[in-house]
């Protein structure tokens, strides 16, 4: 019997849309889509930089904790559940934001909706994994991966609409949250095989194995192998570079006077743009293989670290910045995605949880170092020094090349 696509739950709209709507509200919106307001949350409440950072990095520590929980929910119910518990997490924390009267509301706003990604993220590869076509699941996961530059997209718009109320960008960002969560509610699969999954399996999908060896015992096994050690250290010092750029790229902006308010919405949604780029992730590791594309992925986005710091009073050198890092971020995360995928083909969500756990540590502890490294030198010259560390990814590569998940 033939179904529309809106009403079949394993297909492109449903599988693509609400992966990548649930990925929009949770990575783009909940979590850094807190940089583009540091300038007007700093002025409202009275922090200090030190204090922005600090917020920054609870962020990162409620992402932290969230990713060593969800595989653990994923083995026990599916999928289904941390991807709605996300979802809440995300709508909740992001509420608490727009109605905050203080900074401790304020914060714990931040680290609830931190935590949202950590929790939904993962679970999309076992989910992939089961109702997708093997030689669609690359192109499908790209695709969903690149769901954190639709949410920064849509973040500038509605920012530039609130104006000085921006409180009121928040409750619009809690209600797509909210829509988000719904659809995954509908069409995610749950701990038992229904009827979507076993029309998947019909169409002979990649399926997850059976095999269910003890978290820490699969570790250890694991660590063993060089590749997945690279994975690790790599997806850490990634974590490390980039959420300087996230926490403080609009503030080194704005505290050098060189873009109008409006400016920066402008150069914060153009890397919300630029990062639908990193849909091709999947296209390239099949074309060039994985080892490549990261290593010129990363020699991108060092440049585009250190390019903000260049002196220049109109738009174009923060344009490119921001299309080199919008890009080159989601590129590299898909990348990381991937990798971490070939490297736990046993154990999809607890490969793919570890390394984005490593990302998010790496993230927690360089927003609050470079907060405090801003107050003691300069931003530009902690952005500088972030480049730098940033071409250390290219000690990481992959041992044995990655052409597939």
């Amino acid at each position: 019997m033939y179904l529309p696509l809106f009403l079949k739950r394993n297909s492109a709209f449903n599988v693509i849309g609400a992966g990548l709507l649930i990925v929009a509200a949770t990575y783009g919106l909940s979590r850094y889509t807190y940089g583009l307001f540091v300038p007007a949350i700093r002025d409202d409440f009275g922090l200090s930089q030190a204090a922005v950072g600090a917020i920054g990095s609870a962020s990162y520590l409620g992402y932290l904790l969230a990713t060593l929980i969800s595989p653990l929910l994923v083995r026990r119910f599916g999928p289904r559940l941390p991807i709605i518990v996300g979802g809440m997490t995300a709508t909740l924390g992001m509420l608490l934001v727009a109605l905050a009267a203080n900074p401790l509301v304020l914060a714990i706003g931040v680290t609830l909706a931190g935590c949202s990604p950590g929790l939904a993220y993962p679970p999309l590869s076992d989910a992939i994994k089961q109702l997708c076509r093997a030689e669609k699941q690359n192109r499908y996961y790209a695709i969903i991966n690149s769901g954190t530059s639709f949410g920064v997209m849509v973040s500038g718009p509605l920012a530039l609409i609130a104006g000085p109320r921006w409180q009121l960008a928040w409750l619009c960002f809690a209600f797509i949250a909210l829509i988000a969560t719904l659809w995954n509610f509908l069409i995610m699969p749950g701990p038992t095989r229904d009827a979507t999954q076993h029309e998947a399996s019909d169409n002979k999908p990649g399926g997850l194995s059976d095999d269910r060896e003890p978290i820490r015992a699969l570790l250890r096994r694991k660590l063993k192998n060089e590749s997945v050690r690279r994975l690790l250290l790599g997806a850490l010092l990634f974590g490390l570079v980039t959420s300087v750029y996230w926490t403080f790229s609009v503030e080194l902006i704005a505290s050098e006077n060189r873009l109008s308010e409006t400016g920066r919405v402008i150069f914060w949604v153009v890397v919300g743009i630029a990062g639908v780029a990193g849909g091709l992730a999947g296209e390239l590791v099949t074309r060039f293989g994985l080892a490549r594309v990261l290593r010129w992925a990363t020699l991108a986005i060092a440049a585009s670290i250190a390019s903000l710091t260049m002196a220049s009073d109109g738009m174009l050198v923060p344009t490119m910045s921001a299309v080199v890092f919008g890009a080159t971020f989601i590129l590299i995360t898909a990348l990381y995605g991937i990798w971490s995928v070939s490297c736990f083909p046993e154990a999809p969500s607890t490969g793919f949880g570890l390394t984005f756990f490593l990302i998010s540590a790496g993230q927690l502890i360089s927003p609050t170092l470079a907060g405090l490294g801003a107050e003691l030198w300069q931003m530009t010259s902690v952005f500088q020094i972030t480049a730098l560390f940033c071409l250390g990814i290219l000690l990481l590569l992959p041992t044995q090349d990655v052409w597939s998940m």
